[in-house]
């Protein structure tokens, strides 16, 4: 009787086996379930379920990646000069595992090595809009690509949704649209204070090789919405180099140096640069040449922090106007809210170069 029993018994147990065998097969055999996002140049992208990891190619992207997801886990890969920038920013500090997304997929001049590119096998990878011939290629070894537009504010904002969907976090993504819309819409508030008062003219100088921020920049509607005028706007292309008799004929009210380069107001203001005479510049005879901030990323390119990058400007340009804000204080309601991190006073130091 007993040992009838455990037959029976066996022969159960062998058909359930049996059975939940054949629901691994048919779940094995199930298609991966897809999403599909629409990126900023209106192309549909079809994403895995979960996206897992990315590899981002535009400089500033790894950084805004980081701020909508609120975490550097799934950021396998970045820009050369964005690992560059991280190692003396806040991203460093916020999120340290990040020193070790690979940059040897992507060269200096935006190009993907495939190879590479295959070795961190990514869920997607991000890569600016007018890359078309290595959006081809990625199509053809099925990488899901986004592109992303470069240029304006509203560009930005397009792309942290995007990054929303594919990371799943499209409400978190929608709050940082709406911190850099409020910020905007104070600026609205000011332009009849504005109004009538002489605009400085300012210089934004990229490095020591005298490459200027021209008319294509984001930097053009920085320093317009700040109260200034950009000395080069009506100067061709976006980063563009001019020489040093221009820059004397458009002598500048201020100049402000971007963090691309390692370049000083002391190198300036002490006419360190050879070949270069600044010292009757009548920004640098004022003393009225600043160091662009680095909070997540450098503030000079279109990123997370750029409506904070405006009020920065604004305050250098018509101190009586824009006196009704600290800085510091919205520095750090802004890194409170997003990643509830406390700037420290030698944190607001590095960010603001002071």
């Amino acid at each position: 009787m007993t040992h009838r029993f455990s037959l029976g018994v066996l022969a159960a147990l062998m058909l359930l086996c049996a059975v939940l065998a054949g629901c691994g097969q048919e779940q094995a055999a199930a298609p991966q379930k897809e999403r599909v996002v629409t990126d900023t140049a209106g192309r549909e992208v079809h994403l895995p379920e979960e996206v897992k990891s990315i590899a981002v190619v535009p400089i500033p992207w790894a950084s805004v990646a980081f701020a909508v997801d609120g975490s550097a886990d799934r950021i396998a890969g970045m820009h050369p000069s964005a690992k560059a920038s991280y190692e003396k920013s806040m991203l460093k500090v916020l999120a340290p595992g990040m020193a070790n997304a690979a940059t040897d997929f992507v060269g200096q001049d935006f190009s993907i090595h495939m190879e590479e590119l295959g070795k961190l096998n990514p869920s997607a990878i991000i890569v600016w809009n007018y890359q078309e011939d290595e959006i081809a290629q990625l199509e053809k070894l099925k990488i899901p690509t986004i592109a992303l537009k470069y240029g304006t504010l509203e560009d930005v904002q397009e792309g942290i949704r995007v990054i929303g969907q594919v990371f799943g976090k499209e409400e978190r993504a929608e709050e940082l649209v709406g911190f850099q819309q409020d910020i905007m819409a104070y600026f609205e508030t000011k332009k009849a204070a504005l109004e009538g008062k002489a605009k400085p003219k300012v210089l934004y100088l990229r490095d020591r090789d005298l490459k200027v921020a021209a008319g294509e920049t984001v930097n053009t509607m920085m320093i317009e919405t700040a109260g200034g005028v950009n000395v080069a706007k009506d100067v061709q292309g976006q980063w563009t180099p001019v020489t040093m008799e221009q820059i004397a004929a458009w002598d500048p009210d201020v100049i402000i140096l971007s963090d691309f380069d390692p370049i000083q107001p002391a190198d300036l203001f002490e006419d360190k640069l050879e070949g270069q005479n600044w010292k009757n510049i009548k920004a640098v005879r004022e003393g009225r040449v600043y160091k662009a901030p680095n909070g997540l990323y450098r503030w000079d390119a279109p990123c997370v922090e750029t409506p904070l990058m405006i009020k920065w400007i604004a305050q250098k340009l018509h101190p009586d106007v824009f006196g009704d804000y600290r800085l510091t204080d919205d520095l750090r309601a802004f890194y409170e809210k997003f990643f509830s991190y406390t700037l420290t006073d030698a944190d607001l130091k590095m960010i603001l170069h002071e």
